[in-house]
């Protein structure tokens, strides 16, 4: 079995054909960050969170490691309860990165410590990735950076690697930072696992680049990564999903609710030639 696995062969090419139809000024792409346009190993090694790799680093304070698994232990039940009301976990998953946030800033968190974890290559792009965000910035598609994730780090790994280009947008988790580059706080709204959803789009420039563009690719890696659609009308959604182990357990599940499932932690080659398609 191959490493690429499509729903619906006709229903794809439908919708490829819809946006090659109305040409690239209907199109933009959004995408998770963490194990979606990067991978989940490297080196045969399990990447980690950009949240582990600031701990497991060992940057911050030695109190900093036993905090932040106290605050696990308080807040993941929260998060991983079936039957609790939307509102009451959206709620406890700000408080969880509140805390966790302000205790980043206590225990001493740099922007040096963010320019190091990147330095250090335990982010890695998936192969093809280079090639999507050449050919986007080259026909000015937007592209959105949609991540639950630390954000300071990913904007580090854009510019690290050239990536940072106009028509790049993140929406994630920010610090703010003093003149001599230590973190003194944090911008809110937070996003969490629970409300990656487009929703607050608009209130970024980027909504001003896409809220006549009715089509989009998205790009993720768990089914909540569905969600950084809403918000916004589309006509037109491709659904691709990186399924990056337990291939036999979930595959099904994914391709319930994604177009094209990417199994194996393999490349965005495919996700590059549906993008060829629609820009001939």
């Amino acid at each position: 079995m191959g490493t690429v696995h499509i729903k619906d062969r006709a229903e794809l090419q439908r919708k490829i054909d819809r946006i090659k139809k109305d040409g690239i000024s209907s199109l933009h792409v959004i995408s998770d960050f963490d194990k979606t346009l990067t991978t989940a190993f490297v080196d045969g090694e399990k990447v980690q969170s950009t949240y582990a790799l600031i701990r497991n680093g060992k940057y911050l304070s030695p109190e900093y490691v036993q905090r932040s698994h106290a605050l696990f232990d308080k807040y993941h039940p929260y998060e991983a309860a079936d039957d609790l009301m939307e509102e009451e976990r959206n709620a406890m998953m700000v408080r969880w990165w509140k805390e966790h946030y302000q205790m980043m800033v206590d225990c001493g968190l740099s922007q040096a410590v963010i320019k190091d974890i990147i330095r250090s290559g335990k982010l890695r792009l998936r192969a093809g990735a280079s090639a999507l965000f050449h050919s986007l910035a080259d026909k000015n598609i937007p592209l959105l950076i949609f991540s639950a994730g630390q954000g300071d780090i990913i904007t580090e790994f854009l510019k690290q690697n050239g990536y940072d280009t106009p028509n790049v947008h993140v929406i994630s988790n920010f610090f703010t930072f003093s003149a001599d580059g230590l973190a003194d706080g944090y911008k809110e709204p937070f996003i969490h696992t629970f409300n990656k959803n487009e929703v607050v789009v608009r209130e970024t420039p980027y909504y001003q680049q896409v809220k006549d563009r009715r089509h989009v690719i998205l790009l993720g890696d768990s089914l909540g990564d569905l969600g950084m659609s809403e918000g916004l009308e589309h006509d037109v959604i491709i659904k691709i999903g990186f399924l990056n182990e337990n291939k036999e357990k979930f595959l099904k599940k994914y391709l319930n609710m994604f177009d094209v499932v990417i199994t194996d932690d393999s490349g965005m080659e495919y996700v590059d030639d549906i993008l060829t398609q629609v820009l001939r």
